[in-house]
């Protein structure tokens, strides 16, 4: 018998130790939030000795995990206790040594580098290991490599520095990231999930569109981008909100395929919605040193068109096929909703705390948290029992798991970029190759991204290409912001990229049907998030950053742009079904939408103008048919308030 019973004592015994930290990990959390960080290493060394407590006792708690690995994982708990435990008691000492490495560092950092290493492989993913290992391997043997690659190599002193003594590795700007505000953020998520604000949410937006033409794919659009920003995570999000929508999909007559992909792209897109955007918005705002409230409204515009695309492909695809809307008898009851409006106040003072009070991001993420847990204890449709709350601490153990792994993992690249100096010739390179030309550049650094982005957590992806190719694009003039969120964008739409599209694959499985051709339709649903980050880097205004009627002309213009993409992506324009030839022409006007200027702009909306004229003559004089459109259905007593 390689495995134990679920029901035996050194399974029972590590389920509850299981509670019990996850129960103190959260308090630490929340009074550090309140009172403030300890210095130095000490919080981040905390934070990292939890996390890896946690995930081992989860992996020895795991029925599925036979005798031999939980040994190995046993072994690695204690050593991630006695390696993050070494470090925050030494760290006055690390601090005033300069540099000086002792034998005890070695030993010890050996020993938390193969921990992290075994827990990245088993909750992060082999892509990221194998990386990781390329790094170090590049690190070492630094003189043997050609051309600008070769540096003069690292021995083992100078990178147990780089990597575990310096914040430029494990203890970097990421972990502290993680142990700060992700970790908090995470909490509320659970937090909201459990006290059944999120469920309040889809049931807000299958009210507002449910009914209207293709209505199930509409609110699988709008509650995934409301859930997504909570959870962070794109197949946790397929999961959350499909399990849900993806039924009422198929049930009104949308492909299994289609409804999977329409539910990963929106899924996907959860991470780039304000105000929450997941857990990587703390840390590009941590790398640009701003307000983490700049970056949310840099997102705005990019995120809300990215959402209008995909509506707006979902009710052309509607149109086509005379797809209605949900029946009254399905719809939430918009009295009863109005009765609850009090359950978005959460999220109403998160954005008020961090964009009007300017409250830190750890103070608000604490108050969110108490606001949300009150108002629910108002709400006689929750119960907050014990089972809830359970559910609420190792949810939020779980969902912070794999997060600050996969950060310490790109602490430990990043202090082999440093120590090799390959970031700065990298960027030199890339530059080089671009020859000046930035779209040379941002192309090279899409195809990077979504290699990187195959199969690696979007923190994780981000991390590593903030520090090897963000350089290279602010060196040739991009905006900070522009750079890092363009970075940003991709490593997240490789979730419904082939042939790594691990959104439409979770999507696939709930909808029953081929993840490959899932994979492929939630690819083309998501083309505008291919565009986006191209329109914001040409077009700052789309980041907020200009007057304000300069940004407000960007943002209609855009619009018409994403418009003409899911025209393209639906074979349909207005009400009229269109031939190949003319998508390739209304492809012609969304490019020309992506670079500002007056020219450009009057040619896409030209063209888009001239093909409405060419349409209805043609329907005019018999030769065009328009969709067969299905009126939507008249709403019933059940919908009004």
């Amino acid at each position: 018998m390689d495995t134990l019973d679920r029901k035996s004592g050194p399974v029972k015994v590590a389920e509850a130790a299981f509670l019990i930290i996850s129960i103190a990990f959260v308090l630490f959390h929340m009074y550090t939030a309140l009172f403030g960080a300890f210095p130095g290493v000490v919080q981040k060394g905390i934070h990292l000795g939890f996390v890896l407590v946690l995930f081992f006792l989860g992996e020895i708690s795991a029925k599925e995990t036979p005798i031999p690995l939980r040994i190995l994982f046993g072994v690695a708990l204690v050593g991630g206790i006695l390696g993050c435990g070494y470090y925050v008691l030494v760290d006055e000492q690390l601090q005033n040594r300069l540099g000086i490495i002792t034998q005890p560092d070695i030993i010890f950092g050996i020993l938390l580098l193969v921990v992290i290493f075994i827990a990245a492989q088993r909750c992060v993913g082999n892509a990221m290991v194998i990386v990781t290992l390329i790094f170090i391997a590049y690190g070492f043997f630094g003189p043997y490599f050609p051309g600008f690659l070769a540096h003069q190599g690292l021995n083992l002193r100078r990178f147990i520095n780089l990597v575990f003594v310096t914040s430029d590795g494990v203890w970097g700007t990421p972990l502290y990231a993680s142990a700060l505000y992700i970790v908090l953020f995470v909490i509320l998520g659970a937090v909201l999930q459990e006290t059944g604000v999120g469920d309040y949410l889809t049931d807000l937006a299958t009210c507002a569109f449910g009914k209207y033409r293709g209505g199930p794919a509409k609110v699988a659009v709008v509650a995934s981008g409301f859930f997504g920003s909570i959870s962070g995570s794109p197949v946790a999000n397929v999961i959350g909100t499909g399990t849900f929508t993806i039924p009422l999909m198929k049930r009104n007559g949308f492909s299994p395929e289609y409804a999977g992909a329409v539910e990963a792209a929106a899924s996907t897109g959860g991470q780039i919605m304000p105000p929450i955007m997941g857990a990587t918005a703390f840390i590009i705002a941590e790398m640009l040193g701003v307000p983490y409230f700049e970056i949310v409204v840099a997102a705005l515009i990019p995120a809300v068109l990215y959402y209008v695309a995909l509506l707006v492909a979902v009710d052309m695809n509607a149109m086509k096929n005379g797809l209605r809307g949900v029946s009254a008898a399905e719809l939430p009851k918009f009295r009863d909703l109005v009765k609850r409006i009090y359950l978005i106040a959460p999220l109403v003072f998160l954005v008020l705390a961090l964009g009007v009070f300017k409250l830190t991001i750890a103070r608000t993420g604490f108050y969110t948290i108490l606001i949300t847990i009150g108002i629910t204890l108002l709400d006689s449709k929750v119960k907050l029992t014990w089972e809830r709350w359970k559910a609420i601490f190792i949810g939020a153990a779980k969902g912070v798991i794999p997060v600050a792994v996969a950060c310490a993992m790109a602490g430990i690249i990043s202090g082999v970029i440093v120590g090799s100096g390959i970031g700065f010739k990298l960027s030199s390179s890339l530059i080089e190759i671009a020859d000046g030309r930035m779209i040379v550049l941002l192309v090279l650094t899409m195809v990077v991204c979504l290699i990187m982005g195959m199969g690696v957590p979007t923190t994780a992806a981000y991390l590593v290409l903030a520090i090897l190719v963000a350089p290279a694009l602010t060196g040739m003039g991009l905006e900070p912001k522009a750079a890092h969120l363009f970075i940003f964008y991709f490593g997240i739409i490789s979730a419904v990229t082939p042939p790594v599209a691990l959104a439409a694959y979770a999507g696939a499985g709930i909808a029953k049907c081929s993840p490959s051709k899932t994979g492929f339709v939630a690819f083309r649903l998501a083309i505008s998030g291919f565009l986006l980050p191209y329109m914001f880097a040409y077009n700052n205004e789309l980041l907020m950053i200009g007057s304000w009627y300069d940004i407000l002309l960007a943002a209609l213009t855009s619009v018409i742009g994403v418009y003409c993409l899911a025209g393209v992506v639906e074979g349909v324009i207005f009400k009229w079904k269109i031939p190949a030839w003319e998508r390739v022409i209304l492809m012609g006007a969304a490019l020309s939408l992506i670079k500002p200027g007056v020219f450009t702009d009057v040619l896409g909306v030209g063209i888009l103008v001239l093909l409405y004229l060419w349409h209805s003559i043609r329907t005019k004089y018999g030769k065009d048919v328009p969709c067969t459109h299905v009126p939507d259905p008249v709403p019933t007593p059940q919908n009004e308030m």
